[in-house]
């Protein structure tokens, strides 16, 4: 009896520690996490709503290859951008349109460089193509803070939110669920200055260290026209 107490005991530690980290050491996990790393799949699904409140279903398959500065996002829904992808390659996007059989070229800086899913005005940061969080809510543009720590479906979660210190910025606060021990997203959800929801999201169906070719996620469509807009 005592031995199986130890171990429960044992197993029961890491958890409890954990449930104590502050909002920049759960960031800090979410970078350390994003380092070991070779690749990492995931659905990304949920909802956007437009300048109207108009409700956009979203579903997006991603990849993510971390230490190439590698992503793809290949869109299933809405259904005005089902079939089209876009590749995150360093500080370069390439947007293709499957109607069109176009590439576009951008500057990842560019506010068209993720296809306007989000309303102008967003902050960086908004749509995230990779799971490490913590690149885009550690900076002085938010001020983190953990809300709670709870069970969800997938285990033990942190629920953390993010204010925007950007009083120009559309979005006023974004929280999110981060899974403890994995230190990958689970849920993120946008808030816009006035309270109406921008976008609420969901990262399901995780794969990681696969072997993702990189080569594979840049290839682009041989016959498609190029279109270069970078500055």
């Amino acid at each position: 009896m005592l031995k199986k107490t130890l171990v429960l005991l044992t197993l029961l530690t890491p958890s409890a520690l954990a449930q104590n980290l502050s909002a920049d050491e759960v960031l800090a996990k979410l970078e350390e996490r994003n380092t070991t790393l070779q690749d990492a799949s995931f659905l990304l699904t949920g909802t956007i709503y437009d300048t109207d409140a108009q409700e956009i279903a979203l579903e997006v398959e991603a990849q993510f290859i971390p230490g190439e500065e590698l992503a793809k996002a290949y869109f299933i829904q809405p259904d005005a951008l089902a079939d089209n992808f876009i590749v995150a390659d360093g500080e370069t996007v390439y947007n293709y349109l499957f109607v069109t059989n176009q590439v576009t070229i951008l500057d990842a800086s560019d506010p068209e460089a993720l296809g306007n899913l989000i309303p102008e005005g967003q902050t960086e940061g908004a749509v995230n193509l990779t799971p490490n969080l913590g690149r885009f809510f550690s900076s002085d543009s938010w001020d983190a803070t953990v809300e709670g720590y709870e069970e969800s479906a997938d285990g033990p979660v942190y629920r953390l939110r993010f204010d925007s210190t950007d009083e120009a910025a559309n979005v006023d606060f974004v929280t999110a669920t981060i899974l403890d021990g994995e230190w990958l997203p689970q849920t993120m959800t946008f808030v816009q200055r006035g309270g109406a929801p921008l976008a609420e999201l969901q990262f399901s169906d995780y794969a990681v260290d696969t072997g993702l070719d990189p080569a594979e996620l840049r290839e682009l469509p041989g016959d498609a026209e190029r279109i270069d807009e970078r500055k």
